[in-house]
């Protein structure tokens, strides 16, 4: 547990010292930090190991394009971090953009770093991704609807 709470801890740094260092467009935008503060619980929960549709905010209609190259659904997503065939100990975003595309959508795209846990491929080695994040009010609520990530290296 106490790893997990470094971690969590490095995450909520990183996230943090991103915004501290440089004022960012997105810094007075309400939808925006309402979308990144709810991406941030969804990552602590992904590295707790208790991801679910609900943490994640998938929509109804979420897809995800995986660094796995297939093309997911939320169900299909959520069923994967039930039976922990994905699983990170690690997650780290470096947010290059983060903004409102009108009143119902918001879009965060940057770096990310995860790193897998034990017993999958690539365990305890950090890989480096991009991605792609957009976010839309469904029922009046944030929800996850579109994710790309691709695989740029791994350490």
């Amino acid at each position: 547990m106490a790893c997990h709470s470094r971690t969590v801890m490095a995450l909520t740094s990183m996230l943090m010292s991103a915004w501290a260092f440089a004022a960012q467009p997105w810094d007075t935008d309400a939808q925006v930090q309402e979308v990144l503060a709810l991406r941030a619980a969804g990552i602590k929960a992904i590295i707790e190991g208790r991801a679910t549709a609900e943490t994640e905010r998938y929509s109804s209609t979420f897809v995800a394009n995986t660094p796995g190259n297939s093309v997911v659904s939320g169900q299909t997503m959520a069923a994967n971090f039930g039976n922990r065939s994905v699983n990170y100990v690690a997650v780290e975003q470096h947010i290059e953009y983060a903004g409102s595309h009108g009143p119902d959508m918001v879009v965060i795209m940057g770096e990310e770093i995860v790193v897998p846990g034990e017993g999958l491929p690539n365990a305890g080695r950090r890989i480096h991704r991009r991605f792609t994040d957009v976010f839309r009010r469904e029922a009046g609520q944030w929800r996850h609807d579109l994710r790309h990530a691709n695989v740029v290296n791994i350490d």
